[in-house]
């Protein structure tokens, strides 16, 4: 495997949903864009080809919580989902501004013209950190549309 780390995989990034902020007591949605994919090069001066396979997905979440996962997560599906728990979700307990990684594990195949070998061992690989700014809400109970009536009860008018 070590031969092989030369060729360092695509790693991809980290999502932070909503657009790399969370509030508190609320799931905030990450995932990774890390994918499988293949390379082209040279070992030992011979043309091989290198399969990169994601396995694992350690989710550094900056408040000293992090979750590995065999899942990289998905982005949430329109706003009926927005604010809903995934599998590679995390519920922030106080406001603050953290650094949010991931850690892709890949395995490797190697082709070098007689097909696929698996290669043993595995490579870890750090995808770009993600700052996130992790905010504490209110709610505040209204006498209707605060725009349309900004001295209705509640409305702070």
């Amino acid at each position: 495997m070590s031969d092989l780390a030369a060729f360092r995989p695509i790693v991809g990034q980290l999502v932070v949903e909503p657009d790399g902020w969370g509030v508190v007591d609320t799931p905030t949605n990450f995932y990774a864009t890390a994918e499988s994919h293949t390379m082209d090069g040279e070992l030992f001066d011979v043309p091989i080809q290198v399969r990169w396979t994601p396995t694992s997905y350690v989710f550094d979440y900056g408040d000293g919580t992090s979750e590995t996962s065999s899942a990289s997560g998905t982005a949430w599906q329109g706003p009926e989902e927005s604010w809903t728990e995934t599998a590679t979700s995390h519920t922030y307990a106080s406001r603050d501004d953290v650094t949010a990684s991931v850690t892709v594990v890949f395995t490797a195949e190697v082709n070098a013209g007689g097909g696929w070998f698996a290669v043993s061992g595995t490579l870890a690989v750090q995808a770009p950190s993600v700052g996130v700014k992790v905010f504490e809400v209110g709610t505040v109970l209204t006498d209707g549309d605060c725009m349309a009536n900004p001295s209705a009860a509640g409305c702070g008018g």
